[in-house]
């Protein structure tokens, strides 16, 4: 009798396991995702939420977003088990903060699984008064030529999406026009969107690196006079709005390619997390990029649904990794370009 018992609850183990085998790694669980980003209005967050009101229909189960910021995301991706239930959302400044040296080299791309890609967030972008004497990017070192007593100021952050930009456009002024133009342009340190609105407006830097949504109403028409503003360098296009100046588009090169950067979302897992894993967020997500409903609530941000596989993913973000790496390598530091 009791070899039967024995034998029953055998059977029962075996069937409960192959059921929950079949129903897969997320079906009915609870799943934590955690971004990078303490705000619930920027793009890490919009981008994250609108991923995963999609995300959890196509895997049917549970999922929050928890904005906990770079540190407490980064550390808890070091930490968590690797069992899929936990994963991270980011940007660029995952790797870009190791670049700079702002995390610690055990946050390296190499200390984490790459899950697919979930969206870009092409927005970047430099901006300037509206009645400064260029209207791109490539007419403001034109004019640097033309006046050499001239300084071009940009305020950016140090250490981020805003150096890259800085850096790609900085490295192209110096081989098309020379170090003596390109000396001329200089960092601002700047922090906020609000924080740079108010150098560029009270005359303490001519250009400034913000987001295309965060800027565009104080590019259309009615607004003040002391406030307006024109975009002078797009970091790549926007799907749908047309008419915009793309650095890349005027020439402007990292690597020996034409320069167009996205802000890359991707999911991150600890590492040791299974294929399988890997396997069902690949099926999941492309279900999420062929829903139109996901794809208009992104253009909608001025966001795309452009979605890889994780192992696209990887290839994807290693190489671009390694580009950025070799063109900071050949650049002075931001120490060296402040202006006074």
């Amino acid at each position: 009798m009791k070899k039967l018992i024995a034998l029953a609850l055998a059977l029962v183990l075996c069937l409960s396991a192959a059921a929950a085998l079949a129903d897969g790694v997320y079906e009915g669980q609870r799943v934590r995702i955690v971004i990078g980003s303490t705000s619930v209005s920027g793009d890490s967050y919009m981008v994250a939420e609108t991923v995963n009101q999609y995300l959890k229909k196509y895997l049917n189960c549970d999922s929050k977003v928890d904005a906990v910021g770079a540190n407490e995301a980064l550390g808890t991706i070091a930490t968590a088990k690797p069992d899929g239930l936990t994963m991270m959302i980011f940007h660029d400044m995952t790797y870009l903060g190791v670049l700079f040296e702002a995390y610690d080299d055990m946050y390296a791309l190499e200390n984490m699984v790459i899950g697919p890609r979930v969206g870009q967030n092409p927005g970047s972008c430099f901006g300037a008064s509206k009645d400064a004497p260029y209207n791109d990017l490539k007419e403001a070192a034109e004019w640097l030529v033309a006046n050499p007593d001239e300084t071009l100021r940009v305020s950016v952050e140090a250490g981020g999406v805003s150096q890259i930009g800085f850096v790609a456009y900085y490295a192209w002024v110096k081989d098309t026009y020379g170090e003596d133009v390109a000396k001329r342009v200089k960092v601002v340190l700047g922090g906020s969107t609000d924080t740079k609105l108010q150098q560029l407006w009270d005359g303490n830097t001519d250009v400034i690196f913000a987001d295309y949504s965060s800027l565009l109403q104080y590019t259309q028409e009615g607004v003040d006079a002391q406030l307006a503003i024109k975009f002078v360098g797009m970091l790549d296009n926007i799907p749908g709005v047309e008419g915009l100046p793309v650095m890349g588009d005027f020439g402007v090169t990292m690597g020996g390619e034409p320069f167009y950067f996205s802000k890359d979302f991707l999911i991150y897992l600890p590492a040791g997390t299974p294929d399988e894993v890997l396997a069902e967020l690949d099926a999941a997500i492309e279900k999420v990029a062929a829903d139109p409903d996901f794809q208009a609530d992104m253009t909608k941000l001025t966001y795309a649904g452009n979605t890889l596989t994780s192992a696209e993913a990887k290839d994807f973000i290693y190489n671009k990794r390694d580009t950025i790496a070799q063109v900071l390598g050949d650049v002075p530091s931001f120490d060296e370009l402040l202006g006074e």
